[in-house]
């Protein structure tokens, strides 16, 4: 299977959150409304001219998915040319992983695609940067709670831009 197929084989996010669990769902406007981004940020997303495809691999239950793809999803509602679909984890693994020669393989996933279906940043796979520089453990429940949700904005829009 080719990533086009596979882009066209996912669901939208609200569609896949849709197939968890109540709890599950009912993180999403939580976490929604704790995302903070300045006005440079947004004017930054706003300002991308390419059309950009995101193809996402995760699970509704992941706590990782739910805070930072809820992340993307609110950067491709800022920019129109900007799309995304969602796979399961075990479509992701199956087809994801030898399209792009990886071992590692965490969710959420995250391929910017360009208009031609060809990858146009680099990945984005579980947490943030900022994030994965900690101790996970002694920042877990800040974490959990959104206060790194903004290092998520920061990531993506570096994915964007390089």
């Amino acid at each position: 299977m080719d990533i086009k197929t596979l882009y066209f084989a996912g669901m939208n996010f609200d569609a896949f959150m849709g197939t968890g669990i109540k709890s599950e769902r009912d993180r999403i406007p939580k976490n929604y409304s704790r995302i903070e981004m300045s006005q440079e940020q947004i004017e930054k997303i706003k300002s991308i001219e390419k059309k950009v495809y995101f193809l996402v691999s995760g699970e509704p239950w992941c706590m990782d998915f739910q805070l930072n793809v809820t992340v993307l999803k609110k950067i491709c509602e800022l920019n129109e040319k900007f799309d995304m679909t969602v796979i399961t984890k075990a479509r992701g693994e199956k087809f994801l992983k030898p399209i792009l020669g990886i071992d590692d393989f965490k969710v959420p996933f995250i391929v910017p695609l360009s208009e031609n279906f060809e990858i146009c940043g680099e990945t984005f796979m579980e947490r943030p940067k900022e994030v994965k520089d900690h101790i996970y453990e002694n920042i877990k429940m800040d974490y959990l709670k959104g206060q790194y949700l903004n290092s998520t904005v920061q990531d993506l829009i570096e994915m964007l831009t390089k």
